[in-house]
């Protein structure tokens, strides 16, 4: 699961650096980016549930 944290935060951050170059191909990366974060706080505590 780490590897998403990874992956999530290095999008995010070439987003940052692609949208002050050039915003259309930049803002979405920063959202899957931010998604891949968002979604593995939300499978963590869905497995701290199951346990």
């Amino acid at each position: 699961m780490q590897s998403q944290m990874r992956w999530g935060i290095a999008l995010t951050i070439i987003g940052v650096v692609v949208a002050l170059l050039v915003p259309i191909f930049g803002i979405p990366l920063i959202v899957l980016g931010v998604a891949l974060i968002i979604w593995r706080g939300r499978e963590e505590a869905i497995e701290e549930i199951r346990e």
